[in-house]
């Protein structure tokens, strides 16, 4: 790839913005070369380069897959944690600790969402 720069040090999402941005524009690039193109050798292999891009991008939903059941396992195990608070507070038990954990829960959850948006609006 032209625009590949070792040196770069990218967090996570960046790769994937950035990569998104590469796949996409590849994309266009080798459409148009597609459309335009009368050789029938060069046709394939441009066809199985936009085919190799697309999957590529297939990549992107995956981890959105990934994460969406990630998020559903959080909600399980943040629904529990809180019918345990609740149970040990109707008991009148100190629930400093799994009240503690069920924030912990919480914020974990908020920060899948935040990844997630922003790795499905690099899908989109």
């Amino acid at each position: 790839m032209d625009n590949f720069i070792p040196s770069e040090n990218l967090n996570g999402v960046e790769q994937l913005k950035r990569s998104a941005v590469i796949a996409t524009k590849n994309v266009a690039r080798l459409r148009r070369q597609l459309e335009n193109e009368p050789d029938e050798f060069t046709r394939s292999r441009l066809l199985k380069l936009l085919l190799h891009e697309a999957e590529r991008s297939r990549v992107t939903h995956q981890q959105l897959d990934r994460i969406d059941c990630h998020m559903a396992q959080l909600r399980e195990l943040t629904y529990r944690q809180v019918e345990l608070v609740e149970k040990g507070k109707s008991k009148g038990r100190v629930v400093e600790r799994a009240a503690k954990l069920l924030a912990t829960l919480n914020d974990l959850m908020a920060n899948y969402q935040t990844l997630r948006r922003r790795i499905s609006s690099l899908a989109d």
